[in-house]
């Protein structure tokens, strides 16, 4: 089983997020050296709070090449997070952190002669394969349909062309809809829409909700990061699937004390609506997100779970079950108004 042995530090990009500052805790307890990469004005309160001490903190924005040679300057191995998430927003931002970004964090860790770069992508990658199916790692990637999926599909296609040419050793990690106790889109939007009776579902629901809890993400990231085997590799950090749209949405309404989605949308009928939203909030140059996108609605929309035999057979992960990681939503919300 491949794990966290005491060797080199380790530069954390994103480290301030909600996944990275899991990440740089989980180092940090497991005796690595951390690096923690922030933006300038970044807080980074959360990263000492759940790390506790041995994590040093370093101020860089990944847009700036300068300050990613000085950042990966003396690390051994890479955790590139950092990025700009959502299914909303201008093209030219999510080009430039997203795959600008991405450019010179593969730059400064093969100058470097870093061992190791894995670099966090999403399952946005598969596009309309998420509700079909088949979403195996060797699968080609979608066509994206926001700026979000498309600059993800961009910065792995890079990422994984340094490794090709022996730059530098890369693993692409995919999580899924990233959930857990502070996760904003999957679990406080949600909860907010539930005390709203908002809540909605496509296709009733039924598809596999492909959730990712945040400390199985965490896990599956951790180990791709020493394990050999994981080098070119590309590995879905997914739960253990079998919760549905409708099932998820459902508890989060009832631990939230709001109400479960009633009423639903056919996958045609949400796609026309998102194009419909999209193209006024464009012509009118509204502000904020549209009520619906295309992204969320293939993302609402999907099918069969997303397999990850080769995080298990290749990397001995084990996910947390749904059951333990909603018990720990519970006792979040229950501390929220």
């Amino acid at each position: 089983m491949a794990g966290v042995s005491a060797k080199g530090p380790v530069l954390v990009t994103g480290a301030s997020g909600f996944i990275g500052r899991r990440v740089a805790a989980r180092l940090a307890n497991e005796g690595r050296a951390v690096r923690a990469l922030a933006m300038p004005s970044e807080d980074v309160s959360a990263i000492a709070e759940l790390a506790g001490a041995g994590i040093a903190i370093v101020r860089g924005d990944i847009t700036d090449p300068g300050a990613m040679q000085d950042a990966v300057r003396g690390v051994e191995r890479v955790v590139h997070l950092a990025a700009v998430v959502g299914d909303w927003g201008p093209d030219d931002l999510f080009e430039r952190v997203n795959v600008g970004g991405t450019r010179n964090v593969v730059d400064a860790a093969a100058l470097e002669g870093c061992q190791r770069l894995v670099m966090v992508s999403s399952i946005v990658v598969y596009g309309e394969r998420l509700a079909a199916g088949g979403c195996d790692e060797d699968a080609p990637r979608g066509a994206g349909v926001g700026p979000y999926g498309r600059t993800k599909r961009a910065s792995e296609e890079l990422a994984l062309d340094a490794h090709r040419r022996g730059r530098v050793p890369v693993t692409v990690v995919r999580p899924g809809n990233v959930w857990g106790p502070g996760s904003g889109i999957w679990v406080d939007e949600i909860a907010k829409l539930a005390r709203k009776g908002m809540l909605m579902t496509i296709d009733g629901g039924r598809g596999d909700a492909t959730l990712a809890y945040v400390d199985n993400v965490v896990d599956v990231i951790v180990r791709a990061l020493d394990a050999p085997e994981a080098a070119g590799r590309v590995y879905n950090a997914i739960d253990a699937g079998g919760v549905s749209w409708k099932d998820y949405l459902t508890d989060i309404a009832r631990l939230a004390g709001g109400k479960p989605p009633t009423r639903s949308l056919s996958p045609r009928v949400a796609d026309l609506l998102a194009r419909g939203m999209e193209r006024v909030w464009r012509l009118a140059r509204r502000p904020g997100r549209p009520l619906m996108t295309r992204e969320a609605v293939r993302l609402l929309a999907s099918g069969p779970p997303v397999p990850i035999s080769r995080a298990r057979s290749e990397l001995g992960y084990d996910p947390v079950p749904y059951d333990r990681g909603l018990a720990a939503v519970a006792r979040y919300l229950e501390g929220r108004p």
